[in-house]
């Protein structure tokens, strides 16, 4: 058969050529490779595959259907995301008016965690619940004339009648190393862009070398998910196949969660080290901070590891107890500066804007962060996304926590307030954001950190590339004037003195 799978397009903003910086330099910097795991399958199967990241691509659904009309498919399947499935289904509406004949399946997050809601749309003709890989052959083989749907475990299809019919649940694959390497080649390469500070060698591919997470964060959807990893000989051998075709010379394992245990990290650290490739290509990873040490750290320094990431999200003690990190600030501050010891260059993720989050315990945070080592962060809104733990809470007992200002989760969710906590308004949630941002990055610490990494012209171009990008997130302008710079500049260098003669005191 001919098949055709899509990353469907970002939003309806595209659909006039353009894109927010956020949506550019955050949801463009790494190729769908669940995604491409199952088009490698199919084509391990003989099928003719084709794929379209439309997202990367910045086509618009009209574009991506007249695509998708051009390889004429037999079957197409659609990846689904919470914060993109309002474009996911003008996408799957513009296809079956195009193409009434071809049967569309609908995948991955979305339909897997809320199949009513997503099958509601009859644009869609099946939902594949979990994993896709063996589900996919199985649909295939039904189109093909070959068994029932009611056969076929993992799905939700519409039966004659309007009614939604579920079949049994499919087991997740357990033996990860089982599958053929991700299709890259079907998506092309140069479409993919690192955010500046996360841009360390080129060319910079992603990879999977796990699924699922065995902890229960509030507020994510892989929540309690199951954990299961490739072993350290199948990455070592899927990096040598990234380094011998395509030439690759960064990698951004994008687990989430990587360090998951410190006997396999150290596994992977040796296997690379063993083969040279420690000496060939570069990479980042995410951790827990109650995983990793000192000397697990130094070894990921030595195979290859220029950053780790951590998920910390909050700098209130507790904010982490009511999100369930199963962390503190004392774990946090020992990982993150045994991480900078080594040279590992730390970034951490943080959210403004939980459930209990008060003015109060923002600023806390934001202190937190500019107290432990960091060189990089990432800060967004935190919203409530179907089928997690807080969403549970919200259900339960919501009025207690804060209000639902905007009911749509689209791209901009964790960039603009969805859920807001009483005590705060929609605008203080932004200001904070914002200034999150602006006090975190312009300081001497870490202008200093990011002066000590340029080193080319290149270095110095992928900066001005990203102002808009900067601008957004610490002015929320998409071109900062260069009174709010130097502003800016001047206030974190006012606050760097008072901070030196404090401790001159002292």
């Amino acid at each position: 058969m001919r098949i055709m799978l899509i990353n469907p397009p970002i939003d309806s903003v595209l659909e006039e050529g353009n894109a927010n910086p956020v949506t550019s330099f955050l949801f463009y910097n790494s190729a769908p490779l669940g995604l491409l795991y199952i088009a490698a399958v199919l084509e391990q199967a003989g099928h003719t595959v084709a794929a379209i990241d439309a997202a990367a691509e910045q086509l618009n659904v009209g574009s991506t259907v007249a695509r998708v009309q051009e390889f004429q498919p037999d079957l197409i399947g659609i990846g689904s995301f919470t914060v993109t499935f309002d474009t996911c289904k003008k996408l799957g509406l513009g296809l079956k008016a195009a193409l009434p004949q071809v049967p569309i399946v609908l995948g991955s997050y979305h339909v897997s965690l809320v199949p009513e809601e997503a099958m509601a749309n009859p644009q869609f003709d099946v939902g594949v619940i979990g994993e896709g890989e063996e589900t996919m052959l199985d649909l295939i083989e039904h189109f093909q004339g070959g068994r029932s749907l009611d056969s076929i475990d993992g799905i939700v299809y519409r039966k004659d009648d309007g009614a939604l019919h579920f079949t049994g649940k499919r087991k997740k694959l357990r033996d990860l190393d089982q599958l053929p390497f991700p299709a890259r080649h079907l998506l092309p390469p140069n479409i993919y862009r690192p955010v500046p500070v996360d841009d360390h060698a080129f060319p910079k591919f992603a990879m999977v070398t796990s699924r699922g997470c065995p902890h229960a964060c509030a507020f994510c959807q892989k929540s309690r998910s199951g954990y299961r990893s490739h072993s350290p000989q199948y990455v070592a051998d899927e990096i040598e196949h990234l380094v011998r075709d395509f030439g690759v010379r960064d990698i951004a394992f994008v687990d989430s969660l990587f360090c998951a245990n410190k006997k396999r990290v150290y596994a992977i650290c040796d296997e690379l080290i063993r083969r040279g490739l420690n000496k060939k290509v570069s990479w980042t990873c995410s951790s827990r901070v109650e995983v990793v040490d000192e000397p697990l750290l130094q070894r990921m320094k030595e195979a290859g590891c220029w950053r780790t990431r951590f998920g910390i999200e909050s700098g209130s003690d507790e904010v982490l107890d009511f999100i369930s990190k199963g962390i503190t600030k004392d774990k946090i501050r020992a990982a993150i500066t045994a991480a900078d010891k080594v040279g590992l260059r730390p970034k951490a993720f943080f959210m403004v804007g939980h459930m209990p989050d008060t003015r109060e315990t923002i600023l806390e945070t934001i202190e937190f962060a500019k107290s432990i080592p960091l060189h990089d962060v990432t800060v967004q809104i935190n919203t409530l996304l179907p089928e997690t733990p807080q969403m549970e809470v919200w259900e339960r007992e919501g009025a207690k926590w804060g209000r639902i200002v905007n009911q749509t989760n689209n791209e901009k969710s964790f960039w603009e307030p969805t859920f807001v906590p009483w005590g705060l308004e929609p605008d203080d949630l932004i200001e904070l954001h914002r200034r999150f941002y602006r006090e975190f990055y312009f300081r001497p610490a870490t202008l200093a950190r990011h002066m000590e990494q340029v080193k080319s012209w290149r270095d110095v171009l992928k900066y001005i590339q990203a102002g808009s990008l900067f601008s957004f997130l610490f002015f929320n302008e998409k071109k900062p004037s260069l009174w709010m710079i130097k502003d800016a500049l001047s206030k974190a260098m006012r606050e760097q003195e008072h901070l030196e003669q404090g401790m001159a005191a002292k």
